[in-house]
């Protein structure tokens, strides 16, 4: 029995090890990350803090890329809000597409809502020629390099929500105001549907992506309470290193919410450190848009002089680890993959 711990230890150790050297955010399921003594001793708030530095000076190095206007937006408030992004005769192709798109569709349900995705690799953007000329942007290109701080393409999605619909309710974490992980990363969507209190808003708490002693404060806070074990472990928050905030803890940090209601082909691209959620929908709806997510490890201090290349190899990789991410939500029943279409009318 002891052999067997020894070997098990041996086989975990390392990868605790990359995990707390990278992007590794769990308390439950890393005991160096989620270590009370450790903590204690600041190991939460000094990742933060490293992270954050590498995270300036990766984008200041970036800066070129784009415009004065838009780097002030996206390091005073933390997002960048395009509307009418891109030629309307465009825009409109590219709607007809992917509202005719047929292709594996993985879904899920959260809370109310079925979450509808299809990752598009560079194969299956080679289907949609609408879609590859959206990738082909240099705009979006630019300011996605400039805002992930790394310099290359992000993975995309097509996304549709369908609000209300018929399924069993499940817990739904995008709904409770909270930050994605403990360093700065990026996530954009170019909207195909307009969004208000109908299908459900996107709303931003500007400001609260930048590293304030009141913030450092709190995360000093939330990493003690994350390291809780057994009864003492709160059940209605979240300790997988995506940290839930109220409204109190906000205006402690003197933030504010913001609701984001804006009209079709308008992108949004927002530093998902800095405190969001999925706005309530009020009526049986869909939302869909084109969904991009950049993200890779914090503490490296480089970025890559070969976008269009890396950009292929971290696309393959991620391939890898959804089909097997599938294997294992489908079996737990989390997660149904059909190949068709989206669905449209839920009526």
């Amino acid at each position: 029995m002891q052999i067997r711990k020894v070997m098990d230890l041996a086989w975990k150790l390392p990868k605790w090890i990359f995990e707390l050297l990278s992007w590794g955010k769990s308390f439950k399921n890393n005991p160096i990350i989620g270590n009370y003594w450790l903590n204690r001793c600041g190991l939460h708030v000094a990742r933060v803090i490293l992270a954050h530095f590498l995270f300036r000076l990766r984008i200041l190095l970036l800066s070129p890329l784009v415009s004065k206007e838009d780097r002030k937006d996206f390091l005073e408030n933390g997002f960048i809000l395009k509307k009418d992004f891109l030629p309307e005769e465009q825009f409109s192709k590219l709607s007809i597409a992917l509202k005719n798109y047929k292709g594996v569709i993985r879904e899920i349900v959260e809370g109310t809502t079925l979450t509808q995705r299809a990752f598009m690799d560079y194969y299956s953007r080679q289907q949609t020629p609408e879609f590859c000329q959206l990738v082909r942007n240099p705009y979006l290109d630019r300011l996605m390099r400039y805002s992930s701080s790394k310099n290359r393409p992000p993975f995309f999605f097509i996304e549709n929500l369908c609000n209300h619909a018929n399924v069993a309710p499940r817990p739904d974490p995008q709904r409770d105001m909270h930050a994605d992980t403990f360093h700065p990363c990026v996530k954009a969507w170019l909207y195909i549907d307009g969004t208000d209190d109908q299908n459900g808003p996107y709303i931003y708490v500007p400001g609260s992506h930048r590293l304030s002693w009141r913030r450092l404060k709190w995360e000093y806070r939330q990493s003690l309470k994350a390291c809780q074990k057994g009864p003492l472990r709160d059940k209605g928050r979240y300790w997988d290193g995506s940290f839930r905030v109220n409204d109190t803890a906000l205006a402690e940090m003197g933030l504010s919410a913001e609701k984001l209601c804006v009209p079709a082909n308008t992108l949004l691209i927002a530093n998902v450190y800095g405190f969001h959620r999925r706005g309530e929908a009020s009526a049986k709806s869909n939302r869909m848009t084109i969904w991009m997510q950049a993200r890779d490890n914090p503490f490296n201090p480089l970025f890559t002089p070969c976008p269009k290349y890396t950009g292929r190899l971290f696309e393959w990789g991620w391939g890898k680890a959804l089909q097997r991410l599938d294997k294992r939500k489908i079996a737990s029943g989390e997660q149904n993959n059909y190949l068709g279409r989206f669905t449209r009318n839920i009526d």
